[in-house]
Parts: structure tokens; C-alpha cells; sequence
């Protein structure tokens, strides 16, 4: 295999060109745990959004000098502004020489992006194809890798409700034309926050015409079948992702998911399973920590057995990711968790446990580093 440094120079990430996360006091162009840099242009100094005049903010970030680096920082192969262990595609590419989903060889890249030289990325203004809601984090849930207390949804009359109202028009008056993959979300729960649930409700197809899917992002607690029936959204819902972190009903509702119900998670999994003639894609994901990775096998025998009839387009995943800081957990406390790393004193186990799904049919995982 080539050395990190000609890998990363023969392939260029799309995420910074076609994707932006849309948070509540910053914004991003890929995921803030694998690229942690904001691109958020902020003129008040203040740390939240609230309403203003203008209606191009996500626009005004999406062009920023913060972008623009970024971008550079990709098609130079250097990417600075990235976490090579975290990003499980840069670990996937670094560590197996696989080229990941959403990686382009540079010469290819340039040729369909029509970016050739620095003054290209800087002119760079074709807005992005995928979007995540990032800017309500209202949550049912309490899990201790997110938050330390429980999210409810914002007063109706509140300055912040009303800026998150501000943030969608932002999105719909900026993006909505070009938009084709929508995901919500990935801060909270789509079903307990107000402004989500009323948006996927009452749906508006017609804002959104090259519009390809919806990708929901919940804890599964409240997407019932009622629910899926009386949304407008319904039809558009291509895929589908659970975040679980647990196998078993002690640990789920005990440590991983404090306000989660097992039994209801359970059921409403199954009856999923049955609406693969809509869903094309079913993704249930565990963050990987002291808690539960004993239960990493567990995990991939449940969710394949709950599937196992299911014919979904593109089929099932199941992801197993690092946890990570999210500044819920005290420094020493975290490096307990984080059974992955050669200095805990669990990593041989650990290590005994991911060898077990490492190489299964469906598994996606960011551990390649561990095996090389």
C-alpha cells in the first residue's frame, strides 16, 4: 500500500463541495466530529443565531474564507482541518488503500466539479445537494455520549424558537432548489422537536424540486406506525438511521439511553422491517464505548434478525463508531470509555470483541486502524 501522504493526494473528499450541516450556533461542510472547523461568518460576535434582517446566512457561510480553506485543504491532499482517525472514511482510505463512498480520484474530481486551481475553489458557489438539520436539539432521550441534561422543545414565542424558524427559511430560500438529499437529524430527535416534526408532518414537496430522498436520524422511540402513516413526508423518506448503542434492554435503558423504551424501540423496528417497498436504506448504528462493547456481536445478530426478511434497495448497515468528546464527560472519565484505545485497560478486550464483526456482511466501522 502507499504511504498516508500519496493516498490522500490521489483522492479528494466531495463532502466540503456538495454537503453542509446546519447547527445552531455554527455550521459545517461535513460531519463536526470528522472535520471540526466552523464555517460560520460571524459579523455580532454573538454564540447563537437569532433573527436578522438579512436571509442568506447558511448562503454567506457556505462561501466563507473558513470554506474555502477547508476546501483547499482536501484537494491538496493535506486535510488539515480533518480527524484522520475519527472520519471512517479517511480511516477506511489511510488504513485498507479502499477508495470510501464520496471519494473521487483527483483527476476525476476536477473534471466534475470543474475546480482546476485555487482561484476556482475561491469562486466556488454552487450551493450544496445535501443538507442535515443540525439546529434543534430537543431531545426524549437523555444519552450520556450527547448531553449531560434533557433538551425540551423551545416556548413557541421564545427568541430561540424563532431563530430556528429563521435558520429553516434560511435553508428553503438559499438551498432548497438545489437540495437532494435532506437529513434530520443529527442533534436530536425529529419526532420530539416541534419544528422538525411539524416540518416533516406538513411537507412541502414543491420547495424542493431535484429533491431525491429524506434521511431521517432518530432514536427510534417515537417513529411509530401511526406516525409514518400521518406524515406527509412518508413518501420521501428513502432512509432511514437508528442510533441504538445497545443489545440488550439493561444497558440500553440503564446505560446508553436514559428515557429510552427497549420494548417500544423493539417494535417499532419490526414494523419498519416491513416498509421496505418505501425505505431503501436501513442504517442502525452503535457508539462504541466501555458500556456496551461486549455487546458489539449481540448487536449485529439482533438487527439482522429483525431485518433478516427485509428487501430494502439498498439494503442494511450497521455502524459502529468511536465515541467521542462531546464535552458530556470529564477528560479522565472519557479516556475510560474509550475502550479503543491502546492505553485503556480493556483495549485487549476490546480488541477480542471488534475482531468478532469486523469483516461481517453489513458492518461499517471506523477500528481499520486497529488492524494494520
Amino acid at each position: 500500500m502507499d504511504n498516508k501522504e500519496e493516498i490522500l493526494k490521489k483522492y479528494v473528499c466531495e463532502m466540503p463541495f456538495m454537503y453542509s450541516d446546519v447547527q445552531w450556533s455554527s455550521q459545517f461542510i461535513c460531519c463536526p466530529s470528522w472535520a471540526p472547523q466552523s464555517i460560520r461568518v460571524d459579523e455580532t460576535g454573538k454564540e447563537n443565531w437569532f433573527p436578522v434582517n438579512e436571509s442568506d446566512d447558511v448562503m454567506r457561510n457556505w462561501t466563507s474564507e473558513p470554506a474555502q480553506n477547508i476546501r483547499k485543504s482536501v484537494m491538496d491532499g493535506s486535510y488539515k482541518y480533518c480527524n484522520h482517525t475519527i472520519c471512517p472514511r479517511l480511516n477506511e482510505l489511510i488504513n485498507t488503500g479502499r477508495k470510501p463512498y464520496l471519494f473521487r480520484e483527483i483527476e476525476d474530481f476536477k473534471e466534475v466539479y470543474n475546480i482546476h486551481t485555487e482561484e476556482d475553489i475561491i469562486n466556488f458557489k454552487t450551493p450544496p445537494e445535501e443538507i442535515l438539520f443540525g439546529f434543534d436539539r430537543s431531545c426524549n432521550l437523555k444519552c450520556p455520549s450527547c448531553r449531560v441534561n434533557l433538551i425540551p422543545n423551545d416556548d413557541l414565542e421564545s427568541p430561540e424558537h424563532k431563530a430556528k424558524l429563521h435558520l429553516l427559511k434560511s435553508i428553503e430560500d438559499n438551498f432548497a432548489k438545489g437540495l437532494k438529499r435532506i437529513m434530520v437529524t443529527g442533534s436530536g430527535d425529529p419526532f420530539y422537536s416541534k419544528i422538525y416534526r411539524d416540518y416533516l408532518l406538513n411537507f412541502d414537496i414543491t420547495k424542493y424540486p431535484k429533491l431525491e430522498q429524506l434521511q431521517i436520524i432518530t432514536n427510534g422511540n417515537l417513529l411509530d406506525e401511526p406516525l409514518w402513516k400521518k406524515m406527509k413526508a412518508t413518501p420521501y423518506i428513502k432512509t432511514i438511521e437508528i442510533s441504538i448503542d445497545a443489545a440488550t434492554k439493561e444497558t440500553y435503558e440503564k446505560k446508553t439511553r436514559w428515557n429510552g423504551q427497549w420494548d417500544r424501540l423493539i417494535e417499532n423496528l419490526k414494523f419498519l422491517a416491513t416498509q421496505d417497498h418505501l425505505i431503501e436504506e436501513f442504517v442502525c448504528s452503535m457508539v462504541v464505548s466501555k458500556h456496551n462493547y461486549k455487546e458489539m456481536f449481540m448487536f449485529y445478530e439482533l438487527i439482522t434478525d429483525i431485518f433478516k426478511d427485509s428487501k430494502f434497495k439498498w439494503g442494511i448497515s450497521i455502524n459502529y463508531r468511536q465515541i467521542v468528546d462531546w464535552g458530556t464527560f470529564p477528560a479522565d472519565y472519557l479516556e475510560e470509555l474509550q475502550v479503543f484505545n491502546p492505553t485503556n485497560v480493556l483495549f485487549r478486550d476490546f480488541l477480542t470483541e471488534v475482531k468478532k464483526i469486523h469483516n461481517l456482511k453489513y458492518v461499517n466501522h471506523n477500528f481499520h486502524h486497529l488492524f494494520n
